[in-house]
């Protein structure tokens, strides 16, 4: 079975780059890797939520549904963090990283973890 990847992306000048905060992003990359963490395709998934009030209390059960296995970002609040590990979606954090060395580091076993923010983004936004 294929792994799934979903990368979250913003656009600064010509660079992307992993959002710095995952509910604010523009868009995902979706790769499936195979057994040797091979990419063997690269999906584009706009974010809907963008900009959305209440986006980020949302996004993890959109990104549920793309069927993913792990979700890189930049940061994400503690709230986030649990809702993806409640759908078994492992959660990487990777502040600063160029799309590009964001793949590539993972695909080596060399991104792994997450940090949440010390300061909860979503909780502000009620979200439960």
């Amino acid at each position: 079975m294929n792994y799934r990847l979903a990368i979250a992306i913003e656009k600064l000048g010509s660079e992307e780059r992993v959002a710095e905060h995952f509910g604010r992003c523009s868009k995902f990359y979706v790769c499936e890797l195979d057994e040797q963490k091979k990419v063997l395709k690269t999906e584009v998934i706009f974010n809907p939520l963008a900009g959305e009030h209440s986006g980020a209390c949302q996004l993890p059960g959109f990104v549920k549904q793309l069927n993913v296995n792990t979700i890189i970002a930049g940061g994400m609040g503690q709230k986030a963090v649990s809702n993806f590990l409640s759908f078994n979606i492992d959660v990487i954090t990777a502040p600063g990283l160029l799309y590009e060395e964001a793949l590539n580091s993972f695909t080596k076993g060399k991104l792994l973890g997450y940090e949440a923010c010390k300061h909860d983004h979503e909780d502000s936004h009620n979200c439960h």
